[in-house]
This record gives structure tokens, C-alpha cells and sequence, in this order.
């Protein structure tokens, strides 16, 4: 994400604009190449890829984008994000063509290090423009719709994936059919990048340049802004668990579609956040990310205990239900409690977060899974990792006050 300052917001509380739109559809096919990836573990071990390097596997790809993001973020600025976008979509398409050649530990390694640095590149991208645009008076609702993008893919690939694999040799094949679904996005690139560009040659160069040593140092040391980067990892690090391994535990219990799982989750999660996104930038965004975190912490092990796949499915939705509230409130909090100059590098802070805990997660769910420990130990971890996120946001709403109160006087 660029280190950019996030120029001010249009005039007015318009939302729903040209650039939003060409950002939200982008958004979802870039998805679409990492939704597809719910059943990979489960292909490494159909690979006869040993236990221990399965969770290593898992987490390569969002390791590389942690390592990359930064890298990125002191180059990347608000005129030059289309050409990184495009990049990305170019190195993201070449990995997905190449999964099906790679069936060991060696070539898989290469592969998931080329998409990682793909998708980041995009992803980064992505947000740097979306907070360009976004209006201030409705960050928690642009948030919230930008997040149905990332959602919608999971909701619908999961489920076709499984209706095609019977026709296909592996899932590799899956995966490289997901290539051509970047050409769209690449077409969208034109006239996104010609709005783009003529954004920034309004701005004042001041705008567009990466903020100093000092602003990052004071974004380092503000107790919101850790508190919430530190709630962000531990909040992606339990779902990327109940993401990754959900789909062996729904098999086990004899789900005839494991995809369906995802299917409800993330159904309920969108009808959440386009019915009720208006409502989010009216509540207690800190409060209400306490009770969610709770709420969550106290579901996700109970997962284990389902029993019967409609029990499971239940649970889905109300999973969604929680889900749908977390990342646009984390992502306006952080907003809202962040100068105008610093947005966009503390944006970027959040998702360094979310690559953290997407390698994280994996990672630790592997281990678990390779000493034997079972599902039950495994969404025992998720859940107290969503309950260490609750106890991360408490503070955040005194803090959020305090803010706002200052920019008032």
C-alpha cells in the first residue's frame, strides 16, 4: 500500500462513483484467484506432500506478501498504483498458470512465493486508490461494500470449485483456470487509471508524497493505531484457521458440499453489510468491535462440536453475521483516529497485519493438525485468538472519543 498522504476526500458524501465501482469490481476478481484456494491443504495432501511442510505451504504466499508490503510501500504513490496493479494482475495470472506443474515441495514453494508478490502488489494497489476516493462522513460504509467484493468471490468459487473438480485431473487445474479471470480486471485498468491520474494532477505535490520519519514514528507510537493492527492480526489469524481447515472437518462429518460452508458464512455476511452498511457509521464502532470479538471467540469452538452438517451451516451463518461487522469497523476506526497525511500508511499498517495473520494462522493450524491435536484443539486456538482481538479493541472507543472530540475543537 502507498506511504502516499490520502488526499482530501471528494466534496460532498458521495460514495457511489465510477472510480468506487472500477475499484470494487477489480477487487472481486482479484479475489476470485485467492478464494479458490479454501481446499489447497487438502491438495497437498492429496500430493503426498509431507504433514509438516503443509502448513509452511499454506502460509508461503501471505508470508511473501507480509515480507513484500513494505517494500512496496516506499515506492508505490497515488499516480503510479495503476502500473503496480497492473503488475501484480501480470505476476498473479503467470502463478496461477504454473500450479498445475507443480507437485513438490520445491516448485509448490516457487509458485506460492510468485503469487504472493502478485497479489500484495495488486492488493496494495487497491487500497491506496480506494482511500483516495472514499468520503470521510461514510468511511464504515465504502468499507463495509469494498469488503462485499473481497467476500463475494469466497461466497461463490468454494462451492463451484467443487462442482468442477470431478471434471478435472486436480485442483491444480482449478487454479489455472482462474487465470483468464484477470483480463477483465486489466481492461478496467484504462479508464480507472486515466481518473486516477487526473486526481492527482489536482492535488498539491504535499499530497502526494510519502509522509516524513517523524509522522511514521508519532503512527508507530499512537496506543489506537497499535491496538487495532494488533486486533486485525489476531481477527485474520483465527479466520484464515477456520478458512483453511474448514474443509476437511466438513468433509468428516459428512457434508456433502464443503463448500457450502463458506457459501453461508459469507451470504450472510454480505446481506449484513449492504442492508446494514448506512448503520455503521452511526454506532459505537469500538464497543460494537468488543462484542463481535466476544461473540465470535465463543462461536468458532463450538465448530468442532456441529455433529451433523445443518447444525454446521448454522453456525456458518452466524459466523458470517459476526464476520460482516469486523473489517469495516476496524478499517474506519483506524480512519477515523488517523490524521488526513497518515490514512493511507496506517491503512497500510492494517493490512501488514492481515498478511501476518493470514501466515499466522495457517501456520499454527498445520502444527496443530500435524501432532494430531484435532479440530477441536485447532478452533479451541481460533477462538481464543478472536477473543485476544476483543480485548485489543476494548480501548479503541475511549480513544476514538478523545479523537474526535480534538478535531471538533
Amino acid at each position: 500500500m502507498p506511504h502516499s498522504a490520502t488526499p482530501p476526500p471528494p466534496a460532498g458524501p458521495k460514495l457511489l462513483s465510477f472510480e468506487f465501482a472500477g475499484i470494487c469490481a477489480i477487487s472481486v476478481l482479484a479475489f476470485c484467484n485467492i478464494s479458490i484456494f479454501y481446499g489447497f491443504y487438502s491438495y497437498l495432501t492429496e500430493l503426498g506432500i509431507p504433514p509438516a511442510w503443509r502448513g509452511p505451504l499454506l502460509a508461503l504466499e501471505p508470508l511473501t506478501a507480509l515480507v513484500v508490503r513494505p517494500f512496496l510501500g516506499r515506492y508505490l504513490s497515488l499516480k503510479n498504483s495503476v502500473q503496480f496493479m497492473r503488475v501484480g494482475m501480470g505476476l498473479a495470472t503467470l502463478a496461477l498458470l504454473c500450479y498445475p506443474f507443480a507437485t513438490n515441495i520445491a516448485t509448490l514453494a516457487c509458485v506460492r512465493i510468485l503469487h504472493g508478490m502478485g497479489f500484495v502488489t495488486v492488493v496494495s494497489g487497491l487500497m491506496g486508490t480506494l482511500m483516495a476516493f472514499l468520503p470521510r462522513q461514510k468511511s464504515a460504509q465504502g468499507f463495509g461494500l469494498f469488503s462485499v467484493t473481497i467476500l463475494l468471490p469466497y461466497a461463490i468459487m468454494p462451492p463451484f470449485v467443487e462442482m468442477l473438480l470431478p471434471h478435472l485431473s486436480s485442483h491444480g487445474e482449478a487454479y489455472a483456470l482462474a487465470a483468464p479471470l484477470m483480463l477483465p480486471a486489466f481492461w478496467l485498468l484504462v479508464p480507472l487509471g486515466k481518473r486516477i491520474r487526473a486526481l492527482a494532477a489536482t492535488l498539491p505535490q504535499s499530497h502526494l508524497e510519502r509522509p516524513g520519519w517523524d509522522e511514521v514514528r508519532q503512527a508507530l507510537s499512537s496506543l489506537g493505531v497499535v491496538l487495532l493492527v494488533a486486533a486485525n492480526f489476531f481477527l485474520v489469524a483465527a479466520h484464515s484457521i477456520v478458512f483453511f481447515f474448514m474443509r476437511d472437518f466438513a468433509t468428516g462429518i459428512g457434508t456433502a458440499n464443503p463448500g457450502a460452508f463458506f457459501t453461508c458464512a459469507n451470504a450472510a455476511t454480505i446481506t449484513v453489510r449492504v442492508l446494514g452498511g448506512n448503520l455503521l457509521d452511526r454506532v459505537n464502532k469500538g464497543r460494537t468491535l468488543f462484542i463481535t470479538a466476544l461473540c465470535l471467540g465463543l462461536l468458532v469452538p463450538l465448530f468442532a462440536h456441529a455433529g451433523r452438517p445443518a447444525v454446521l451451516l448454522i453456525m456458518a451463518a452466524l459466523y458470517g453475521t459476526g464476520m460482516a461487522m469486523t473489517m469495516p469497523l476496524v478499517n474506519a476506526s483506524m480512519f477515523s483516529i488517523s490524521p488526513p497525511r497518515l490514512r493511507a500508511y496506517n491503512a497500510n499498517l492494517l493490512m501488514i497485519a492481515v498478511d501476518a495473520g493470514f501466515f499466522v494462522g495457517p501456520f499454527l493450524g498445520g502444527a496443530i493438525m500435524a501432532g494430531e491435536l484435532g479440530h477441536a484443539t485447532l478452533f479451541g486456538v481460533g477462538g481464543a485468538l478472536m477473543l485476544a482481538s476483543g480485548l485489543c479493541v476494548r480501548p479503541v472507543a475511549r480513544i476514538m472519543r478523545t479523537s474526535e472530540d480534538q478535531s471538533q475543537r
